[in-house]
C-alpha cells in the first residue's frame, strides 16, 4: 500500500516536473482583525436579492404613503351648494288701514271756475297760465311746480285747483296736486279729500305710493292731502326719491304750498322745477315780495313767475249750502269764481331788480267797468 502511494506521488511529480520545480507551499499570511463596526441607529436595511422579489408583481399590493388617493372625475361634476347664513330679522313696521272703502271724491266745489265755467274770461287766462307754464319746460321731464303765496291774504285760493283742471283738460295727461300742509280752502279741501294717507305717510313708509294717491271728481286730476304723520331729517332726506316715483306716473305735479317763511320750503324749491309767487295787485311792491323772493334765492329755488289774484280767501268757518246757495253767496255777477279772479304770468322775474316787476294785467269780469 505505502508502496503504491510512493508511486502515484512519484507520477504526479514526473508529469508535473523535476522534484525542485516544484514549489515550496507557502502558508497563506493571516489577515489581521478587522475592527467592530459602530453600531448604526435606527433600522437597518437589508439589501434585496432577485430570489426576494416575487416573479409576478401583479399580485402585490400596492400602498401609497398618506391614504389613497381619489381618482379624477370622468365627466363635469355638480359642486354642491354653500350653506348661507340667514340674514338678520329687520325691524317690523305696519299701518293698520281702515275697514271702510274709500267713497267716491265729490265734485269740486263752485269756485272752480275752470270746471264749471271754462269759456270765463278767467278760465282763459288759467289756459293761458298753463300754456306758459308749459313752455318753460319743454323737456321730456315731469316738471314739479311749487306754488306759494306772497302773504296769509292770499293763502287758500283756488289759484293752484283750477291750473289743475286747466292743464288736465286740455288733454296733456294725467296732474297731481300735492297739499303740504292743510288748511281752510285748501286744494284737498276744495276736492273733498280726507287729510290721510297722504305725504307724511308716504315719507314714513308706512303705507304704499298707490293708498296715498287720491283720485278726485275732475278726470285726470290726483291729489295726494298732507297727512298727519310726524316727520323728520331722515324721512325728509327721502323727498327727492319720491318724487323720482311720482314723476313716472304723472305728466305735471303742482305743489299747493303754504305761505312762503311759515313752512319748510327749502328742500321742496330746491328739488323742483320752478317756483310761482302767488300775490295780490297790492302786494307787488310789498315787504312779502321781497321776502318771498330772496328766500327762494337763497333756497336755490327757480322763482319762474308770479300769479296775480284778487280772489278772497275763504272764512275760517264757511256753514253748508246747497249749490244755488253758494252761487248767489259768491260776489259775482255770474256766480262763480268767489271775486274777481286774476291771474298773470311773468317770464321770468329772476335776476330783476325787487319793486320793478312789471305791473300785472288784470282780466276784468264782464259788466265791470
Amino acid at each position: 500500500m505505502g508502496r503504491t502511494l510512493e508511486v502515484l506521488a512519484g507520477r504526479v511529480r514526473k508529469a508535473g516536473g523535476s522534484e525542485a520545480a516544484l514549489p515550496i507551499p507557502r502558508r497563506a499570511p493571516v489577515p489581521a482583525a478587522a475592527p467592530d463596526p459602530e453600531p448604526v441607529e435606527g433600522p437597518v436595511l437589508v439589501p434585496l436579492t432577485p430570489e426576494d422579489l416575487p416573479g409576478d408583481l401583479e399580485n402585490v399590493p400596492y400602498i401609497e404613503v398618506g391614504g389613497p388617493r381619489a381618482k379624477a372625475p370622468a365627466g363635469p361634476q355638480l359642486v354642491p351648494p354653500r350653506s348661507v347664513p340667514a340674514p338678520p330679522a329687520p325691524e317690523v313696521a305696519f299701518q293698520l288701514l281702515p275697514e271702510a272703502v274709500r267713497a267716491p271724491a265729490p265734485p269740486p266745489g263752485p269756485d272752480l271756475i275752470a270746471y264749471h265755467r271754462p269759456d270765463h274770461p278767467a278760465a282763459r287766462q288759467y289756459r293761458l297760465l298753463a300754456d306758459g307754464i308749459a313752455a318753460q319746460h319743454p323737456g321730456g321731464r315731469t316738471p314739479v311746480l311749487l306754488f306759494t303765496p306772497a302773504s296769509v291774504r292770499t293763502a287758500g285760493t283756488a289759484t293752484v285747483a283750477n291750473l289743475a283742471v286747466t292743464r288736465a283738460a286740455d288733454g296733456y295727461g294725467r296732474v297731481l296736486v300735492i297739499e303740504l300742509e292743510r288748511g281752510v280752502g285748501s286744494t284737498a279741501e276744495r276736492f273733498g279729500i280726507p287729510p290721510v294717507p297722504g305725504l307724511r305717510e308716504l315719507l314714513a313708509r308706512t303705507i304704499p305710493l298707490g293708498m296715498a294717491l287720491h283720485r278726485t271728481g275732475v278726470e285726470g286730476v290726483y291729489l295726494v292731502p298732507a297727512g298727519k304723520t310726524e316727520v323728520g331729517t331722515d324721512e325728509a332726506a327721502r323727498l327727492p326719491a319720491l318724487l323720482d316715483q311720482l314723476r313716472g306716473r304723472f305728466e305735471w305735479i303742482v305743489v299747493d304750498a303754504p305761505v312762503w317763511g311759515t313752512f319748510p320750503l327749502t328742500d321742496w324749491a330746491r328739488a323742483g322745477d320752478g317756483v310761482y309767487l302767488v300775490l295780490r295787485p297790492d302786494e307787488w311792491d310789498s315787504p312779502h315780495a321781497d321776502v318771498a323772493h330772496d328766500g327762494i334765492t337763497r333756497a336755490g329755488g327757480k322763482l319762474r313767475g308770479c300769479v296775480t289774484t284778487q280772489e278772497s280767501p275763504p272764512a275760517p268757518a264757511v256753514l253748508p249750502m246747497s249749490f244755488p246757495e253758494a252761487k248767489s253767496a259768491a260776489g259775482s255777477p255770474d256766480g262763480y269764481g268767489g271775486g274777481d279772479q286774476v291771474v298773470d304770468h311773468v317770464v321770468p322775474p329772476v335776476g330783476v331788480p325787487r319793486r320793478r316787476l312789471r305791473v300785472p294785467h288784470v282780466v276784468r269780469r264782464p259788466g265791470d267797468d
